[in-house]
């Protein structure tokens, strides 16, 4: 059988010098070869006839089928150990302050004066700007000299009551005149005071959005004041998350405007999903000695929501799927030689292209990571590395 073999491959040697020996005819030049190729090529075609023939009779004297070597796939294996695997969420949220206050003009009027800037530091009950009170002025001016002859008169009224002197009924009067004018006068006091804004907080001023000279409308924005001492990052994860995301859980905020990256855990977990996006909020809270952080930036947020400290974990991209299974192919080496096996797995969380194997693999497998798309079930391989 050795001897068949060795004839068929000088054989297939002699086609190849034929064939090199076109290529050289056809490189020598413009001058006319075709009686020289016509010739290689009835050798040719000579020595593949005699070939064809061989193999028939090799396949005769084996029971009808060709013999061949078997084809050896080159692949590049990894093996696998227990180590810690985490799932991470990551999720946007925004910096926003406990005390972010927009102070609203409480009534209409003509801005008579804005006693702050942008950026000032303000305390709580500070007058930040004035409209134009002119008319309660005015009003309250009035009521007071007529609140001042009432008083005089109920005085009067009364020191003659006292002693009996006088009727009842004009006592009465006096009474009624001077607390009615006390009552006028407290509410136009008071009318007097929405043309005075003021701040409810300690602050900053954020941002002024009247101007002196212009009308101010009752109900509308006017001064904003932020706390910036009580920031904190709040973020809406999906409602899948819920039940495992916990309070107190450490986090990792990234703020990409500063390149600032800290650690920090979560204040509070809603347990209310809103109905219209189906997500809940976290909140994490901003220390003071995390600097330059405002209002309305935005934060990165990564949660870690899983973690196996003994978990045997592979590249996601060798997992293949037939129907409702997921395997991937591992290599044994026996009596010297290494061999291909189809195992079928159990998958669990999946992260930054790597996967969690829960069944199928035990710890110490040869996994194939490369050469693995056309694999067979128990095909012998070659292993061109091993980690």
């Amino acid at each position: 059988m050795n001897k068949w073999k060795q004839r068929i491959k000088a054989m297939k040697k002699i086609t190849l010098l034929l064939i090199l020996g076109v290529f050289l005819l056809t490189a020598c030049g413009p001058r006319d070869k075709q009686s020289q190729l016509q010739r290689m090529e009835r050798q040719r075609d000579a020595l593949n006839e005699k070939i064809e023939q061989l193999e028939a009779e090799i396949a005769q004297s084996s029971g009808g089928q060709p013999q061949m070597s078997e084809k050896l796939m080159y692949v590049a294996v990894k093996q696998v150990n227990p180590l810690v695997f985490q799932h991470f969420i990551k999720v946007q949220g925004t910096v926003e302050s406990d005390n972010n206050i927009l102070i609203p003009s409480q009534t209409s009027g003509i801005v008579k004066k804005i006693l702050v800037d942008e950026g000032d530091r303000v305390t709580k009950g500070q007058l930040l700007a004035e409209l134009d009170g002119a008319i309660y002025e005015s009003s309250i001016a009035e009521m007071e000299n007529a609140l001042d002859l009432a008083n005089t008169i109920f005085e009067r009224r009364k020191r003659l009551w006292d002693k009996n002197i006088g009727s009842e009924i004009d006592f009465l009067q006096a009474k009624n005149n001077k607390e009615n004018l006390e009552k006028r006068l407290e509410t136009l006091n008071e009318q007097y005071q929405l043309t005075k804004i003021t701040s409810p907080i300690n602050g900053t001023v954020d941002d002024i959005m009247i101007k002196e000279g212009e009308m101010a409308a009752a109900g509308r924005g006017a001064i904003r004041i932020v706390q910036l001492s009580r920031l904190k990052i709040v973020a809406a994860l999906s409602e899948n998350h819920i039940s495992r995301i916990k309070k107190n859980a450490i986090v990792s905020v990234e703020i990409p405007v500063l390149d600032l990256n800290f650690e920090n855990s979560i204040d509070s977990v809603s347990q209310v999903i809103d109905p219209d996006n189906r997500t809940f909020d976290i909140e994490i809270e901003v220390h003071r000695e995390q600097k330059n952080i405002k209002p309305n930036m935005l934060a990165v947020v990564t949660i870690t929501d899983y973690t196996n400290p003994q978990a045997i974990v592979v590249p996601q991209n060798i997992i293949q799927k037939t129907g409702t299974e997921n395997f991937l192919f591992s290599a044994t080496k026996e009596n010297g030689r290494w061999i291909a096996s189809r195992k079928v797995v159990q998958t669990g969380e999946n992260y930054n292209d790597r996967v969690e194997i829960l069944t199928g693999i035990n710890p110490g497998d040869f996994v194939v990571i490369s050469g693995f798309q056309n694999l067979a079930d128990g095909q012998r391989v070659s292993v061109t590395n091993q980690d």
